[in-house]
């Protein structure tokens, strides 16, 4: 054991590899203890875990404690916005993270022994190649299968009003896009810490939006087919998949792709936007909530999703 510490420093010192810093916002339940075992497991050594609690965690961090490299944290300002809001709690994860590098990751993921080193590894490896830094991203598998979930998204359509995903083709090993679902973002801290979440958004856009944002800001975002994570999200529903299971998702879903055009967009795209994808969504979200909803409670998600065009 002292001898593989030793060789880790060695390796680490000669390619001038520092700490890495693994940034989680999390609500404590038993998706957290998977990605705990995992981060235990990891042939990379040289990191820290941050898992930036929910106000609503009750305690439940107490039995981790004491575990190698694994820090709680909670946002003492996040009563001054509804529980769970994502980029709040990354952003503070962000903050106080003290490695050169950083890995936002969700707590419902699951990833092999490797996966922090083949990461690094490929890190290096591009940023030799293409001469600048960048934004790193794994191909993301729906749970433990060969089920490609994405790859993250090649633009958004002002048009559709929605996100475009992007495929890569077989000979392909690594493609650029403009947006990714936020579910491992590797990049050196400085990036995350100049380029921030917007913590106007949360749920289904704030992803989309900071990716899209670093995108603009000249750092490409690479996505590879080699290297994997694997989403371990429950079941979910129709609705649920489409963000519209709730009064309060629905209000939001509408509310933020607006909000991302209106911050995001050119004359152009807005025109487009405008004229057609303004309304499609909806309707076509709409349709999916009369399909698939019970009657007593359609309704009221179907007035919530309408209600998200009125944003200032």
């Amino acid at each position: 054991m002292v001898r593989l510490y030793l060789n880790l420093f060695c390796f680490f010192y000669k390619n001038g590899i520092m700490k890495l810093s693994v940034v989680i916002p999390t609500r404590g339940d038993q998706n957290m203890r998977n990605t705990i075992e995992c981060l235990e497991k990891q042939t990379f050594k040289d990191f820290e875990v941050i898992f930036v609690v929910d106000k609503i965690l009750e305690k439940k961090e107490a039995e981790f404690e004491d575990k190698w490299n694994i820090k709680f944290i909670t946002n003492l300002n996040s009563n001054l916005r509804p529980h769970n809001n994502a980029s709040d709690l990354r952003n503070y994860g962000v903050e106080v993270a003290s490695g050169e590098f950083i890995n936002l990751m969700d707590d419902d993921e699951w990833f092999e022994d490797d996966y922090l080193q083949k990461s690094m590894n490929y890190r290096e490896k591009f940023r030799e190649l293409i001469g600048k830094d960048f934004v790193l991203t794994p191909t993301l598998m729906y749970r433990k299968t060969w089920k490609i979930q994405n790859y993250g998204f090649k633009y958004f359509s002002y048009f559709l009003s929605r996100p475009i995903p992007k495929k890569l083709w077989r000979k392909r090993h690594r493609w650029y896009i403009q947006m990714y679902s936020g579910n491992s973002l590797l990049a050196p801290a400085y990036i995350f810490k100049s380029v921030k979440f917007d913590e106007e958004f949360d749920f289904v856009y704030e992803d989309l939006e900071f990716t899209y944002r670093i995108y603009k800001s000249g750092y490409p975002i690479i996505v590879l087919r080699d290297l994997k994570i694997y989403h371990m999200e429950r079941d979910k529903s129709k609705l649920e998949q489409a963000w519209v299971w709730n009064v309060d998702q629905a209000y939001r879903k509408n509310k933020h792709r607006i909000l991302f055009v209106k911050k995001n967009g050119n004359r152009i795209q807005k025109i487009k936007f405008y004229l057609f994808g303004y309304r499609a969504q909806p309707f076509w979200l709409i349709g999916k909530i009369l399909i698939f909803w019970k009657w007593k409670k359609r309704w009221e998600i179907i007035k919530s999703l309408l209600k998200g065009f009125k944003i200032n």
